[in-house]
């Protein structure tokens, strides 16, 4: 666990004038970490819903964030919390799996296929993939469980603050690619 060592001293502006709030490193790294899940939980639950999806050749260039989701996880629960490490570990090979055979076996092709726009254009669009929206959802709850053991960390304000940057970023930039901290990078083949 990371141990109070560095203080950050961040200004706010009140009507009595400056105020000071201390911030020890093991805080700030919980707020980072807890905006960094609530940016996943909003995705996932993106896709789990059918909300925003990216065509299927735009999702096959973005398997790095499957290492970012195993990563964010793994630091959230494995090296911060040391909550629900068996919980993490199912998910971090989940997602190993995808990121190391993506678009390259089936289990990765249908999550592709299903995560994707073209799931409306093809013949399977009124099929119901029940492991594939189950595996979505345990991905949605890991973040959660992730979110709730770092908001221990955390004040009321400083969550509100990291629900508020997650909710404006979504409403201001409003790119999916964007809020799973994805930047497709097109190659030429």
């Amino acid at each position: 666990m990371i141990r109070n060592s560095v203080f950050f001293v961040i200004k706010m502006f009140s009507t009595q004038g400056k105020q000071y709030i201390m911030l020890d490193i093991s805080t700030v790294i919980a707020f980072s970490l807890f905006t960094i899940e609530w940016f996943h939980i909003w995705g996932h639950v993106l896709i789990l819903f059918r909300v925003r999806l990216l065509p299927r050749k735009d999702l096959v260039r973005i398997r790095y964030y499957f290492l970012v989701d195993l990563l964010t996880v793994f630091s959230s629960s494995i090296l911060f919390t040391g909550q629900l490490r068996w919980l993490a570990a199912l998910q971090m090979i989940q997602h190993a799996y995808y990121f190391i055979y993506w678009d390259r076996t089936g289990p990765a092709k249908r999550i592709i296929n299903w995560s994707s726009l073209d799931w409306f254009k093809s013949d399977l669009k009124n099929k119901w993939e029940i492991d594939l929206i189950l595996g979505t959802a345990f991905d949605v709850v890991v973040h959660i469980c992730m979110a709730y053991h770092l908001g221990q960390y955390l004040d009321v304000s400083l969550v509100m603050g990291s629900l508020f940057i997650v909710q404006w970023y979504v409403e201001e930039i409003g790119s999916y690619e964007c809020i799973l901290l994805i930047h497709t990078i097109h190659v030429d083949s």
